[in-house]
């Protein structure tokens, strides 16, 4: 391995102006700087990253980030929101699951062993004996799953209530027999929309219709093909989330239908760029998920420094209106 030492040989010049260079620290010329970088990079100099954790007077955390799915816009955004907190103090480590229950055990099992400091998990389906498990070694947060174990913050969205909000708009614009095309019964956000959706329709006197598929574009298009060929009529979709109900619109169109005019839909995340590049704009609960996580990178610092009392922290949702379910007088 190339060290600091090397690069100082082979250029001339001190140590400590290598590490300044290198870091992009201190004053110096910029033929100094580039001589310095040059010669770095020719040699295959790469930083030291643990060492570098010890000799700072700041330690260097790493943290292991596990999501279901990378490709899914809400995860991006929950990352940076994760990054954002964690700053240049932390070295995120990203992991997918790719929606495997084995998988999500696997990497929350071995995540211990390489050196990480602490674990946040988004939309976990792993049981609590295994979060307590861990959590008994390093510090762990939980994103949309309540998990009461110690050394275990939970960060949760009221999803029940958004899902109400969403499906109560659907009925005021003059549904009367709404869908929701929902997720995986083992996943704690899906049980809490499909029951906020249940609920505002047995207020409304309108009997439910809870279709059990996936979080993709292609479960959302495949299951409303699925209902429309069969002659299953509908006139309001409540989706699990904004790829889901892109799928279901896409559908619907394709059966020759119109939205909203014929069938409304309402998704969950509120992506702006998926939400109004679509046409019609799609309407959708919003979820502040970059905010949401930031507070789980600040929570789970606190965590590793030992100065978290919090248990559960709660994000309220709201209805953000667009085309897709205004269906007119």
């Amino acid at each position: 391995m190339v060290k600091l030492r090397d690069i100082a040989e082979e250029t001339g010049y001190s140590i400590s102006t290598v590490s300044k260079a290198l870091s992009g620290k201190g004053r110096m010329s910029e033929e100094t700087r580039n001589t310095i970088l040059s010669v770095a990079k020719q040699l295959g100099y790469t930083p030291d990253f643990y060492a570098k954790s010890m000799a700072s007077k700041t330690k260097i955390l790493v943290i292991g980030l596990i999501v279901p799915d990378i490709t899914n816009p809400f995860f991006a955004y929950l990352t940076r929101g994760v990054e954002r907190a964690c700053g240049e103090s932390c070295l995120l480590v990203l992991m997918d699951s790719f929606r495997s229950l084995h998988r999500e055990e696997q990497l929350i099992r071995t995540a211990r062993f390489y050196g990480v400091n602490g674990v946040i998990v988004g939309n976990s389906r792993v049981n609590d004996e295994l979060i307590n498990e861990i959590s008994k070694y390093v510090p762990v947060v939980i994103f949309d799953k309540e998990c009461k174990c110690e050394n275990v913050v939970s960060i949760v969205m009221d999803n029940y209530y958004g899902a109400y909000l969403a499906t109560k708009h659907l009925v005021e614009n003059g549904c009367k027999n709404i869908v929701h095309f929902g997720g995986t019964q083992e996943l704690y956000v899906s049980i809490q929309r499909a029951h906020g959706y249940e609920t505002a329709v047995k207020e409304s006197g309108l009997e439910s219709h809870i279709a059990r598929i996936g979080y993709t574009f292609d479960d959302g298009y495949k299951a409303a093909k699925k209902l429309l060929s069969v002659g299953k009529t509908f006139d309001g979709a409540f989706c699990m989330n904004d790829l889901v109900a892109l799928g279901v619109m896409k559908a619907i169109k394709e059966e020759g239908l119109k939205v909203p005019e014929d069938v409304a839909v309402v998704g969950f995340d509120d992506d702006k760029q998926l939400c109004e590049v679509t046409v019609p704009s799609l309407s959708s609960v919003r979820q502040p998920v970059e905010m949401m996580g930031e507070t789980a990178g600040k929570a789970i610092i606190e965590l590793i420094n030992g100065h978290s009392n919090a248990k559960k922290i709660i994000f309220s949702p709201s209805l953000i209106v667009r085309d897709s379910s205004l269906r007119g007088g």
